[in-house]
């Protein structure tokens, strides 16, 4: 129980803001500066150096490996200080070496982290099985919340971003407790943002071709649910929408986020088969490869 507790405390105090130097840099510091000031939070700043010697260790090299491993190292730190003075808060510096995905995690674990930004670029089909993504895995390890910001494919990197600001909260709710401790979340950023808050539950195609009676009483109740989701003191500086969908929920979501101009959708990771990840995928991992805005997944 006090494990359990630990790994859902709202509001989060350490952010881990995973740094890969591409043109996406500014934007992940500009969503770590906006959240570690709205929740006095510290942003940690990772970057994870590749592990030359193992990359290396079956071919035959007249390279000084250790020099250059400690080069990279240097340019890193360097770059990393240049980053944490660009920054609102006080922020921690962290280089790792090894695989991202893993180091992230461990450090995560380490510093008991409450959550984990990062940017992913969008990937599908075969090269999707065979690689994977920092972020997918990351999604599969982490024990905290995951923030996947969308990675435009050409970018051009500004010396600085606007802080961000959300003014619109998309919670998907399956009813499940995946789902409630992803409205938990969606509710507290709503709180400190002062936005409005969506929730929205899709019906799936199998389930919406029933008898048009039934359809309205299932719509009816769903929408209950709903609105029964969002306490009445909440009501009183909380402006609450909910919207029951139909489709495949990663596409309904995602057009229903687009229609609302939202700002952030937060979703719950649940657990599946590795069949169904392989062939099928989970919506919060489609929405995070597809979607062109932010994904909070929530475990």
């Amino acid at each position: 129980i006090r494990q359990k507790e630990e790994t859902m405390r709202i509001p989060p105090k350490k952010i881990i803001c995973a740094i890969d130097f591409s043109t996406f840099t500014n934007t992940i510091l500009s969503y770590s500066s906006a959240l570690c000031k709205k929740y006095h939070a510290t942003p940690l700043l990772v970057h994870v150096t590749i592990d030359l010697n193992a990359l290396l260790e079956h071919n035959e090299t007249t390279l000084d490996m250790e020099s250059l491993q400690k080069s990279n190292t240097r340019y890193a730190h360097e770059r990393l200080e240049e980053l944490a003075q660009r920054m609102a808060v006080k922020s921690e510096i962290f280089i790792r070496q090894g695989t991202p995905a893993d180091e992230i995690s461990r450090l995560a674990l380490e510093q008991e982290a409450d959550m984990v930004i990062t940017n992913t670029h969008g990937r599908s089909g075969f090269k999707r099985l065979l690689i994977g993504s920092v972020t997918e895995k990351l999604m599969k390890t982490l024990h905290c919340p995951l923030l996947a910001l969308h990675s435009p494919e050409h970018d051009v990197e500004s010396q600085t971003d606007p802080e961000m600001e959300l003014k619109k909260i998309l919670v998907g709710c399956d009813f499940s407790p995946d789902s409630k401790l992803a409205f938990d979340y969606g509710l507290n950023l709503a709180q400190e943002f002062q936005a409005d808050l969506y929730l929205a539950h899709v019906i799936k195609p199998a389930f919406s071709k029933s008898a048009p009676q039934v359809s309205k009483e299932l719509r009816d109740r769903l929408e209950g649910q709903l609105e029964g989701m969002v306490p009445d003191a909440c009501r009183e500086w909380c402006n609450a929408q909910t919207a029951v969908l139909d489709g495949e929920p990663y596409l309904a979501l995602m057009e229903y986020a687009r229609e609302q101009e939202i700002d952030i959708i937060v979703l719950g990771i649940r657990g599946h088969t590795l069949l169904e990840k392989l062939l099928v995928g989970s919506t919060t991992d489609r929405l995070i490869r597809q979607a062109s805005f932010p994904v909070l997944a929530v475990r």
